[in-house]
């Protein structure tokens, strides 16, 4: 629309400068004027040039004060053109950057390619390892008989995670995880090597129920206090496992295998009880030197059974009468203690069915107080000190000479 405008403009001067100078170069030549002493003629002839300049100049003005674009083709052209020469310059200098940045692209696109095909090699090689550890842990758990073949699966396993470790060696950081596991499964073998080094072969190391470690936790206690708590009772599991090997160099290494599930229960009870627990970690099945220790977790509230100086049995014997001797009599009445400490809930071993023991030099000495006092004797057993569930049952008895035979004993 300016256009337009601006071409109506410049046509409409140009037909009112024509046309003055008409009207002049009429005048002056019916006039016979004269400019400079010039003819008439060439005096109409200077007007018509001089009108013509009028309508160039005119135009150009109009021009240039009505259009940038006009005033920079007029006047910056030789500049216009230098900086465009300098933008192709620069046009071309990128061109040329963008080429090389492409081909830098497709450099790294290619080693990302490669990188994730390794990647997927590795995970492909964890996922296949891990799933024979998982058909090795359970073919040990099914059934004791096929420790055996339990074995042979274990050392498949261990083989594939080996040479997965060798796989992921090369991968980025991501896959260091992997490397640690594949590295404490190996210290695990290790472990289990030394163990069949330092024990004769097949001998077995646990029997099925066994204790491998009790620990009393603490409830009421946040998040991560129970996780140190879990923390230190796998740690010391491990320990006692090893020292039953006869193993010394004990860093890092764990025998002891224990389902997540098992850990779970463990995490869920400290969170819900409002008692300290008695946590016992139980052999599953007997286990074979070399082999690893896979246990389950038996956990207790550790109540407050027998506080210290309570009276726990009492019995009166007759020295006089006996049927066997004072040993065999002194081992019945702590068997009756035995009994009764159980039945109030302290947990005895699930292998001996104890649940204390008394030094040996003591019980000597109080079978021969029994001795020394002859006749009717009145033996009570009372707790030394303060008795939980998780034991031990340790006893203070008293030996006392009697006359009234009808007191028997109880609790």
């Amino acid at each position: 629309m300016f256009g337009l405008r601006l071409i109506l403009i410049l046509a409409v001067m140009g037909g009112i400068i024509a046309y003055i100078a008409d009207k002049l170069g009429s005048k002056i030549g019916k006039k016979k004027l004269t400019v400079m002493g010039l003819r008439p003629h060439n005096t109409s002839v200077l007007l018509t040039v001089l009108s013509g300049i009028l309508i160039a100049g005119c135009t150009i003005g109009v021009l240039a004060v009505s259009s940038q674009s006009a005033r920079t083709a007029l006047f910056g052209m030789e500049q216009l053109q230098k900086e465009m020469a300098a933008l192709n310059d620069e046009k071309t200098k990128a061109t040329e950057e963008l080429k090389a940045a492409l081909a830098e692209v497709t450099s790294k696109n290619n080693q990302i390619a490669k990188l994730d095909v390794e990647i997927k090699e590795s995970q492909a090689a964890k996922a296949a390892a891990e799933a024979n550890l998982s058909q090795a842990q359970a073919s040990l758990s099914a059934a004791e008989g096929d420790l055996a073949q339990a074995r042979e699966q274990y050392n498949l396993a261990q083989a594939d995670l080996v040479s997965a470790k060798g796989e992921v060696a090369n991968l980025t950081e991501a896959r260091d995880r992997l490397n640690q596991e594949i590295k404490s499964l190996q210290q695990d073998t290790a472990l289990l090597q030394q163990g069949l080094n330092n024990m004769k072969e097949g001998q077995v190391l646990y029997r099925s129920g066994e204790v491998v470690f009790a620990g009393v936790l603490k409830g009421r206690q946040d998040e991560a206090k129970n996780k140190e708590q879990i923390q230190w009772l796998v740690r010391s599991a491990n320990a006692a496992v090893l020292d039953r090997m006869g193993v010394q160099d004990q860093k890092g290494l764990e025998p002891l295998w224990i389902m997540k599930d098992e850990y779970g229960r463990l995490v869920q009870q400290l969170n819900e009880s409002k008692n300290d627990l008695i946590v016992r970690i139980r052999v599953v099945a007997n286990t074979v030197v070399g082999e690893p220790v896979i246990c389950r977790l038996e956990i207790n509230d550790n109540k407050l059974i027998f506080a210290g100086g309570t009276l726990i049995y009492r019995k009166v014997i007759n020295m006089n009468d006996q049927k066997q001797s004072a040993d065999a009599t002194f081992m019945d009445f702590l068997s009756e203690v035995n009994r009764l400490s159980v039945g109030a809930g302290v947990l005895p071993d699930p292998v001996s069915g104890k649940v204390g023991n008394m030094d040996v030099g003591t019980m000597v000495d109080l079978v021969k107080k029994m001795q020394k006092q002859g006749g009717n004797v009145l033996l009570s057993a009372y707790a030394s000190g303060n008795i939980y569930s998780s034991g031990p049952v340790q006893l203070k008895v008293d030996v006392e000479k009697v006359i009234d035979s009808a007191v028997t004993g109880g609790v």
